[in-house]
């Protein structure tokens, strides 16, 4: 394995990696929250869980229910379980046990309509007659033992909500590792498959939204959401968890960087070393949002850094001279050339509130609380309006 070298991980792989650390990583935390060693914030769990779930169903038009052809329902349907999660991290209770009930019938009622289906599942089915016997009773296994714990933590949840009592936290932590190991193994399995069938891979074509805009667009619906329960919070109305916010937005970096090559303004080839860059990143948010308040002044000034370096980065984008091409290239006219001023107007706005936010991170007190939130709301709506503003560019061959 070269490390400079594309990681060739299929997206479907990737995600089941990504909840598998999560899981792994939740599993290390339960074991010392049970010897009292750590605390532990449990509406952060469920909304990592929903933030993942999401995302999976935006960016692959997969989840714990089964596949879906990737279209805008279910792009829409992926927005708001990744909105929900946002905010059951942000502030604790404020969806009461919403979220559990959301995460139990995702994996309870979903897993067990896969586990009757999975003889004649899809991913079996279709590589039965060309694969060895070995690979489809692995994979058959695998899926198996996905399913069944999935079902297992769906029952788990509805004991933590009706007798919160009886399952103890050993029990859970136990649970959450055999999922992380089942996940990998079926990780394993599908990527074996994926290298055997290289048209296995599913597709991530939706009309209008490549998968560059959808994973920058989470930075928007992130702060969006942020900028929103802000204004109450500001007011005394709700408490709120400082480290799960930072950490939900270092999740995104790190399923961006897996999933696009990309890092907010920054790309990058997917090797390996990007690859175990977002695995790191997925794994550091994730505690961040899991165990409150150990690792959040890293967060703060890793965070502030980061993003003002961003919008620098995206301010030496489009003042720096591109170069030219062999062929001439036809100046832009009419709603051409407005679209493109649009475009570089939102660009530039998003500079000023990438290092706006950046500063705000860094320098306590020099935005205070309701102008933050306005600052935030603006940030998620430009972010919504310069992607959609690119798709159109896109389209029009435009930009590349």
């Amino acid at each position: 394995m070269k490390i400079l070298e594309e990681t060739g991980i299929s997206l479907e792989v990737t995600h089941l990696l990504a909840i598998g650390l999560i899981m792994l990583a939740l599993s290390t935390v339960l074991f010392s929250v049970a010897a009292g060693a750590l605390p532990y914030y449990e509406d952060g769990v469920y909304g990592l869980l929903l933030i993942m779930f999401g995302l999976q169903l935006q960016t692959i038009g997969k989840t714990p229910i089964g596949s879906l052809k990737r279209s805008w329902p279910g792009l829409i349907s992926g927005v708001i379980i990744t909105a929900i999660g946002f905010a059951t991290c942000f502030i604790p209770g404020v969806l009461g046990d919403t979220p559990k009930v959301l995460v139990m019938i995702i994996l309870g009622a979903g897993s067990s309509l896969l586990l009757l289906q999975l003889v004649s599942a899809d991913e079996v089915h279709r590589f039965r007659n060309t694969l060895d016997d070995g690979v489809v009773t692995h994979l058959t296994v695998s899926g198996a033992a996905v399913s069944i714990l999935e079902i297992l933590i769906a029952v788990l949840i509805a004991a933590q909500i009706y007798r919160p009592f009886l399952i103890s936290t050993d029990i859970m932590a136990v649970v959450a590792l055999l999922f992380g190991i089942a996940l990998y193994y079926l990780a394993s399995m599908l990527q074996k498959v994926h290298r055997l069938h290289a048209g296995s891979e599913i597709s991530t074509n939706t009309p209008g939204a490549s998968l560059y805009t959808i994973m920058g667009m989470q930075f928007g619906l992130y702060m969006l959401v942020l900028g929103c329960l802000l204004v109450p919070v500001n007011l005394g109305l709700l408490p709120y968890a400082t480290s799960a916010m930072h950490g939900a937005l270092i999740v995104l970096l790190g399923v961006q960087a897996l999933v696009s090559g990309t890092m907010m303004t920054f790309a990058f080839k997917r090797n390996w070393i990007f690859f175990f860059v977002g695995m790191v990143f997925v794994a550091v948010g994730a505690f961040a949002i899991i165990v409150p308040d150990t690792i959040v002044e890293f967060l703060i000034l890793f965070i502030g850094g980061f993003v003002i370096l961003g919008g620098f980065h995206l301010l030496y984008i489009l003042i720096w001279p591109k170069p030219k091409s062999a062929e001439p290239t036809p100046k832009p006219k009419g709603k051409d050339l407005l679209l493109m001023i649009v475009l570089l107007a939102l660009a530039l706005l998003t500079v000023a509130l990438m290092i706006t936010f950046g500063l705000s991170m860094l320098i306590k007190n020099l935005i205070q609380g309701l102008i933050l939130a306005v600052v935030l709301v603006c940030f998620g709506l430009s972010q919504f309006a310069l992607f959609y503003v690119q798709s159109l560019a896109e389209k029009k061959h435009l930009i590349g």
